[in-house]
């Protein structure tokens, strides 16, 4: 019996040391989400800018400018789905749900899938996802600018030399919260309609109009990237505290179902030690 009580306590001390680890990554996934909807605001103003910019070149050029992958058609060309994955786990079914998305995308023969995360990438090649390439999704949010420029540095490589016409982001935003939605968003071809201006005035300029709205839409492209992610960098995160929550509250449930277990062990071990004494006490006096 003291045998049983002590393993009980060995069990109540070790789970207490994991309660304190599953509450320290609860606390840093909480910090880095934070970080990154702080951080969300910025993109989203400079891609206003670059809105403004691209409506300022499409009346420059007439409607016509860009470059070709920017004004290639909406048909069945040749698709590199780009899906923002983590870079660690912990993070519950985030991985399997963003990829789930891309893959069903990027499965027809021809396209190509970029999986951003080490995570994903293991968990891509596992579900037999054909996966054309892959990098590491920043661990911390002074790290996402670097990703974001490796990866669309391939991805411009890509559309020059791989025959990409059309490209799609996969990722998680975070909606509210700890809350997050897997998002879809198509990038390529560059959807000219959604930025025309009624009445835009023509800006005048030293440089090749057609020259300088290209770099205009590759900035373009730029700012969809950041944005993507940053938006998974909060959304995994965000999947990540939800999963640190629940497995505190589970190591918390088990903690108190063990600490009643191994009281109602001592009041028995202290129930046989006080009948033993009686007993022997008993014996005595016959004796």
């Amino acid at each position: 019996m003291v045998e049983r009580l002590a393993e009980i306590q060995a069990r109540i001390a070790n789970l207490g040391d994991l309660q304190d680890i599953m509450g320290a990554m609860r606390a840093l996934a909480a910090m880095r989400l934070g970080q990154a909807q702080n951080a969300l605001p910025g993109i989203r103003q400079y891609t206003e800018v670059i809105n403004f910019g691209l409506a300022r070149g499409l009346a420059l050029t007439g409607g016509g400018g860009g470059p070709k992958r920017a004004r290639a058609g909406a048909g069945e060309g040749r698709l590199a789905v780009v899906a923002f994955t983590s870079e660690h786990g912990f993070a519950g079914a985030y991985n399997e749900r963003i990829l789930e998305r891309a893959w069903s995308l990027a499965k027809s023969s021809g396209h190509r899938l970029l999986v951003v995360g080490s995570r994903g990438k293991v968990k891509a090649e596992e579900h037999g996802c054909r996966v054309a390439y892959a990098q590491p999704m920043a661990t911390h949010i002074g790290g996402v600018l670097e990703v974001v420029l490796r990866c669309s540095e391939e991805l411009f490589r890509r559309l020059a030399q791989d025959g990409i016409e059309r490209v799609t982001l996969v990722y998680g935003r975070n909606t509210n919260g700890s809350l997050w939605m897997v998002e879809v968003e198509p990038v390529l071809p560059f959807d000219a309609a959604a930025y025309h201006q009624a009445e835009t005035a023509v800006p005048m300029v030293y440089l090749d109009a057609g020259d300088l709205f290209d770099k205009v839409v590759e900035e373009f492209v730029f700012t969809r990237l950041m944005h993507a992610a940053l938006e998974s960098f909060a959304s995994e995160n965000a999947a990540r505290l939800t999963a640190m929550e629940a497995a505190h509250d589970n190591i918390e449930t088990k903690l108190e179902a063990l600490t009643q277990q191994a009281r109602q062990q001592r009041q028995e071990e202290i129930t046989t030690e006080l009948l033993d004494v009686v007993i022997g006490a008993t014996a005595a006096r016959r004796n």
